[in-house]
């Protein structure tokens, strides 16, 4: 992401299934929910039954559910720790309604916990029926029968000013961690899901862009729409096939086309230096009404969101297509390791640059973020990795959100392939994301692999750079 304006004087600037029939029999005695949250959802309802999606000992649909009918429904419990695997949206925008199927990983657990932010949840059930759950202070818990492997929510949603879900101009924003005020989630780093997506019941006249299907693994911030009067400009297919767009508003053609100009080479930059991407084959930058003073993107891949205000600048179109391999491909574990999603995807712009323009227009944007980096460490230095803890910070809040981990981290790369070469630097970048990509990584181990892959150790340039104060004296 280049950072935008965000809620409460957080303002940065940079340039830069199916449920199945009832049971008529009662279900046996339990336990007394934990004092102070409600449960909801416990009648069994008569509802379809669609054939089955996935395998099941039971066989039909019918036959699972005249089973597990039978058997007493389980307390809500809290658990955090269930994976998700997929998450499927069908969202109607007229009433600020949606339904969330999602899948999640196996387990003898019968506890399902997701967060909930500000939604209104109206239902839960599985494909043999209603749930038993319980909302309190913002969290969802579901008791998930073991032989249940999806769960179905339906709920509704509203609209916030605040950069924390749906935005009034009709696109979404769920960075960090607010994905709980679009759809229920798991916000944490370390969970990759897969998504559907369908945006329904449109204003008269308005355009929705989204990706109908994510089919690589991706944080919980990264799936969103847009909805506007768009008029979409192909910009053409990499080698490898994956086709590159622009969607621009009203009035906004002329510096729609300026700033991707070269949006489509530096894509397949990507693809060839680094390796394929896996969020779909086509791809592209949608212009977002934010508002006056919002400067920058958001990596909502495979449709990434870049600010009007930033609609002819390569560089927002450039680092957010970066997101593709660092930051979304390859999850930063922590947000301690902020830089190796934010420095990398500065670094691989100016690559990107180099590659679609020549060394002189790199030259130029290395000059640009000199300034950049000197005006960010003037504002309030911070330490660009503070790699000491993972998760024990608050991104929103911590002084590590700001330019300093982009710039600070740029250089460092910058200084690494001077030491290295760029060959090497290339190589390694690309086996890190081949080893990592639909997972989770720290900093310190792609510089673990510097050294294994190079024999060149990058702790001091790493100490100067990220883990110290100040710019290093070689910055030129």
């Amino acid at each position: 992401m280049i950072p935008v304006a965000r809620r409460v004087a957080v303002l940065l600037s940079f340039t830069s299934l199916w449920a199945c029939g009832p049971t008529t029999e009662p279900a046996g005695p339990e336990a007394s929910p934990a004092p102070g949250a409600e449960v909801l959802g416990e009648t069994q309802e008569t509802l379809s039954c669609p054939p089955l999606s996935e395998g099941s000992q039971f066989g039909s649909c019918p036959e699972l559910c005249t089973v597990v009918n039978r058997l007493p429904l389980p307390l809500p419990q809290a658990s955090l720790s269930r994976n998700i695997l997929a998450t499927a949206l069908d969202v109607k925008l007229a009433t600020l309604s949606a339904t969330a199927t999602i899948q999640v990983s196996p387990s003898v657990a019968t506890g399902l916990s997701l967060k909930v932010g500000d939604l209104v949840i109206t239902g839960v059930r599985s494909r043999c029926g209603t749930l038993k759950y319980t909302v309190q202070d913002g969290q969802l818990d579901i008791g998930l029968p073991v032989w249940a492997s999806s769960v179905i929510i339906d709920y509704t949603f509203s609209e916030t000013p605040d950069f924390d879900g749906y935005l009034p101009n009709g696109s979404t924003f769920t960075w960090p961690s607010f994905c709980e005020n679009l759809y229920p989630c798991h916000p944490a780093l370390a969970d990759g899901v897969k998504f559907s997506l369908k945006v329904g019941n449109l204003p008269a006249g308005k355009k929705a862009v989204y990706p109908t299907q994510i089919p690589g693994d991706a944080p919980a911030y990264m799936l969103a729409w847009a909805v506007g009067d768009y008029t979409e400009l192909p910009l053409g297919a990499t080698t490898a096939g994956t086709q590159v767009s622009v969607w621009h508003l009203p009035g906004e053609a002329a510096v729609a086309t300026s700033g991707t100009l070269h949006l489509k080479a530096a894509v397949d930059f990507f693809e060839k230096q680094y390796g394929p991407y896996t969020f779909g084959r086509k791809v592209g930058s949608v212009s977002a009404n934010w508002g006056p003073g919002a400067y920058g993107g958001m990596e909502h891949h495979p449709y990434w969101h870049v600010a009007s205000d930033a609609m002819d600048d390569k560089l927002v179109h450039q680092h957010e297509a970066a997101h593709g391999w660092y930051g979304n491909g390859v999850r930063i574990q922590c947000w301690e390791d902020f830089v190796l999603s934010e420095g990398t995807a500065e670094y691989l712009t100016a690559r990107s640059v180099r590659a679609t323009e020549g060394a002189e227009a790199e030259a130029a944007v290395w000059v640009q973020w000199t300034g950049e980096l000197e005006r960010a460490v003037s504002r309030g230095d911070t330490l660009a990795l503070p790699d000491s803890t993972c998760n024990a910070i608050d991104i929103l809040t911590h002084p590590l959100w700001s330019n300093i981990p982009y710039k600070k981290g740029a250089f460092f790369y910058r200084a690494l392939e001077k030491q290295i070469g760029t060959a090497a630097i290339d190589r390694v970048l690309s086996r890190f994301y081949r080893q990592h990509v639909g997972g989770t990584a720290r900093m310190q181990d792609l510089l673990d692999l510097v050294k294994a892959e190079t024999g060149q150790d990058p702790t001091p340039l790493a100490n100067a750079w990220l883990r110290s104060l100040g710019i290093p004296a070689e910055t030129p």
